[in-house]
């Protein structure tokens, strides 16, 4: 039994689309709609599972006040210490995150590509360890594939770090959007990354991050509004260290 379209709707609009641990600015649904949240039931929903509550019905393990969404890192994090990560500091953090938000169209659509995200990777396997970028399973004639986390001395895996590479995207895209007569692709800027860095933006080493933001600043400022701002002696983007402590 997994949680209803309308149980994911009610927690993603309630999420601001961002993982509930605490400090962590990543996103669930990222702006090109690629999936890297999950939802985590904060009492198991299995015997063998972390936290587990055997008093509980299935729909009180798969309602809104036992789940929780996280990043695919922080969800392997707190299921692999529960005695760390606990049963009222999974509540607490969930209360800290989550605020009465209306469900709009734009997160109601975000959360249904959550919703068949987990429909997709839920089947009768298990994995102890995969050491790997992606694994694609094969099972009853269908693919799916399951995406591990980047590691800890990656962009993806400081949300520090990972955050304000994604500012910088976000402020290039802003800064090229499409004008009349013009074609513009979103997911241009990610392939010029992995040209660039030889491996997608959130697998980017930490210790090419200085690069990284290099090349994405430079790209900012040869937009036409990037040059128009340059001219003006306007700044085009805040610096890592200001953006983050702006934003903590």
């Amino acid at each position: 039994m997994l949680p209803t379209s309308t149980t994911i709707k009610t927690l993603f609009a309630r999420s601001g689309n961002r993982c509930a641990f605490p400090e962590c600015y990543a996103l669930l649904v990222e702006d090109n709609d690629v999936v890297t949240g999950e939802i985590c039931h904060i009492r198991s929903r299995a015997p063998t599972g972390p936290r587990y509550d055997a008093r509980q019905t299935n729909e009180e393990r798969n309602a809104p006040a036992n789940l929780i969404l996280l990043c695919s890192r922080h969800h392997k994090m707190i299921d692999s210490d529960p005695d760390t990560y606990s049963t009222d500091q999974l509540c607490a953090m969930k209360k800290e995150r989550e605020t009465n938000r209306e469900i709009t169209p734009e997160n109601s659509r975000k959360a249904e590509l959550l919703r068949q995200h987990v429909m997709h990777v839920h089947g009768d396997f298990t994995v102890s360890e995969i050491h790997a970028a992606s694994v694609t399973f094969k099972s009853a004639g269908r693919r799916a594939k399951a995406r591990t986390p980047p590691p800890s001395d990656a962009v993806g895996g400081s949300s520090a770090h990972r955050t304000y590479l994604k500012y910088l995207i976000d402020r290039y895209h802003k800064f090229a959007e499409p004008r009349l007569g013009s074609e513009f692709r979103y997911p241009a800027v990610y392939s010029a990354i992995k040209r660039e860095f030889k491996t997608d933006w959130e697998w980017i080493p930490l210790s090419r991050f200085d690069e990284a933001i290099t090349f994405m600043q430079a790209k900012i400022d040869r937009t036409r509004i990037g040059r128009q701002r340059k001219h003006q002696g306007m700044a085009s983007y805040e610096g890592f260290e200001t953006y983050v402590a702006a934003h903590r």
